[in-house]
């Protein structure tokens, strides 16, 4: 029975990304229909649903869920992901320009660094090491 559990969880999984695809995507038409000259909006949606996105992908990866920290995976993956994936949509609030230049358009336009973020965020908080002491 555990096993029909385990097929029927990963399909209810699949049939979620599918209804989360679609709903980001009918948002993303509604939000491109209506922009006016300013972009600010776009890339902030473009940052959470990607990032939303990413956490998502991760619920397959997790097997406990319990919090067990990760520092290695926050501190040298996710800030460094996170750090990234928000220059774009903070610098079109704030200055309007691109802060470093045309390869941060092209790192962002691929999205992989928001769904980066997502995922070893969720990783980073439950898939830590427990640091068992085997001297006592």
């Amino acid at each position: 029975m555990d096993k029909v559990w385990s097929y029927g969880w990963k399909i209810l999984w699949v049939i979620g990304l599918f209804i989360l695809l679609i709903i980001s995507f009918d948002l993303k038409q509604q939000i491109e229909e209506s922009i006016n000259y300013r972009i600010e909006g776009y890339f902030w949606y473009i940052f959470f649903i990607r990032f939303l996105l990413g956490i998502y992908l991760s619920f397959i990866c997790i097997k406990q869920w319990k919090i067990h920290f990760n520092y290695p995976m926050l501190i040298g993956a996710f800030l460094p992901c996170l750090i990234i994936s928000l220059v774009l949509p903070v610098s079109s609030i704030t200055t309007g320009a691109v802060l470093f230049g045309n390869w941060i358009a092209k790192v962002h336009s691929t999205g992989l660094t928001e769904i980066a973020a997502g995922v070893t965020l969720m990783l980073g908080i439950f898939h830590g090491t427990k640091k068992e002491n085997n001297w006592l």
